[in-house]
């Protein structure tokens, strides 16, 4: 259930970024097409007969007009349809403004024979299609293309019933229609062509092969879209927990993390001693400021010994080693992630000191241990954690660093392993010094310490 919850919401976020990257799209394509229509117009000026000019200027100014209307009701709940409605109004504006004849000149038949002839409509639909890539949206490249097919098809109608009308031919009373018709594009086409057929379903096909192949150059864009999207929400979200060294092999790694998993793992907890006094008097923004300094400080100890951050738990912070996968070295790792957090406080009070702010003091618990990692929590709101008892050993030992006056306390087992690895030499063992067997509380049998003093030192 909750998976289901979980990839159901990694779908909406999908759905909402591509629909963002449409809006984009539809911005993007309309100032494109502002800048088209402007150059086409400018070049028509120049190029057109004076006739002529008035139907070519006047058809980019409407469609500067409806591509304007598309971008401003982009974000209407009938985008859509005003998107189905513009674009075949600009399919039929493009249309009549390449067939319909210079006003005013004999209609005799030659400006379509030459249109005809020359594939200006086909072009300028072909145009047309292309730029739909803009958008960014598969449905409305089909969408053009399927209007382009339908205006190509309509102007060989419109070709034939002109031509015959202008030769004096009735097309339309005819009973042998095609014939007829054939003979009037034999005659516009001329003899460098196999037959008309080839001639009209080249231009049909090419139009389809073109729409076919610009709208899946779309789809594996917003598909690429959508895989990157997916990988950079993995990355961000196993960042939180892992350190970087761990997150690309992760982020590739078909691992199930909301099912439960047993494994051993040194799990360590530290926190601010006396935050509540630390803290009291001083302005909400003031504590969130220290916070987020403390935090970011223990994290990036963490991180720097491969460990896994667990969660912050107020002024406090969990992490665990040997997680997801155990490692020869996790109790070495965690020990000195220990020791290095010391250091970074010592460093950070260093500075409060010449601010004139009171120093910090931290404890740090340490075990090892089994522990069971997944997904804990509600189905919309889940978090990856260890639990078990070793992690509540972890917290109770570092509750004990304030009783024996100590920064560190790390069980017997914990120091064992460190040592018994080969990585946790002598320099590193001098730091600790045994207390014995101490009652950890709401836990029947004792467990014997190492710690670490207030000054660092054993």
């Amino acid at each position: 259930m909750s998976s289901a919850l979980t990839q159901d919401g990694a779908v909406s976020r999908l759905r909402l970024r591509l629909q963002e990257e449409e809006h984009n799209g539809l911005a993007f394509a309309f100032r494109f097409r502002l800048i088209a229509l402007g150059i086409v117009a400018v070049w028509l000026l120049f190029a057109a007969g004076p006739a002529r000019v008035g139907i070519g200027v006047g058809a980019c100014v409407t469609m500067m007009a409806s591509a304007w209307i598309v971008y401003a009701l982009r974000g209407s709940p009938h985008a859509r349809a005003v998107q189905l409605a513009v674009t075949v109004l600009d399919v039929t504006v493009i249309t009549i403004g390449t067939l319909v004849p210079i006003p005013g000149a004999p209609d005799n038949g030659l400006w379509l024979e030459q249109v005809f002839g020359r594939r200006s409509l086909f072009l300028y639909l072909v145009i047309y299609l292309t730029a739909s890539a803009l958008s960014y949206s598969v449905r409305t490249v089909i969408l053009t293309g399927a209007a382009s097919l339908v205006a190509l098809i309509g102007s060989f109608i419109w070709t034939a019933l002109d031509q015959a009308r202008a030769y004096g031919i009735d097309l339309a009373g005819t009973a042998d229609l095609w014939p007829m018709a054939r003979g009037i594009f034999a005659r516009l086409i001329g003899p460098g062509f196999v037959t008309p057929e080839a001639f009209l379903i080249q231009q049909l096909i090419f139009m389809t092969l073109c729409t076919g192949f610009i709208a899946i150059a779309v789809w594996r864009a917003r598909a690429h879209l959508g895989r990157t999207l997916s990988a950079e929400g993995e990355r961000n979200n196993l960042a939180r927990y892992f350190s970087p060294n761990l997150v690309d092999r992760l982020a590739g790694a078909e691992n199930d993390f909301e099912a439960g998993r047993e494994s051993k793992a040194t799990v360590l907890f530290v926190d601010v001693v006396g935050f509540t006094r630390l803290m009291e008097g001083q302005p909400p923004q003031q504590t969130i400021n220290f916070l987020r300094v403390f935090h970011q400080r223990m994290a990036e100890c963490i991180f720097a010994h491969g460990g896994t951050l667990d969660k912050f738990i107020g002024d406090g912070v969990m992490a665990t080693f040997g997680t997801p996968d155990a490692q020869p070295d996790d109790e070495t790792r965690a020990l000195r992630c220990a020791l290095g957090m010391v250091r970074s406080v010592e460093a950070w009070n260093r500075g409060r000191r010449t601010r004139g702010l009171p120093v910090v003091r931290i404890a740090v618990g340490v075990h090892v241990g089994p522990v069971l990692m997944g997904a804990i929590g509600s189905p919309n709101r889940l978090e990856y954690s260890a639990v078990g008892d070793t992690v509540n050993v972890a917290s109770r030992l570092e509750h004990l660093a304030r009783a024996h006056d100590a920064v560190i306390v790390a069980s017997a087992e914990t120091l064992a392993a460190a040592v018994n690895s080969g990585g946790f030499g002598a320099a590193d063992s001098r730091h600790f010094r045994p207390v014995g067997a101490v009652q950890v509380p709401g836990r029947g049998e004792p467990v014997e310490v190492f710690v670490v003093g207030l000054n660092g030192k054993a």
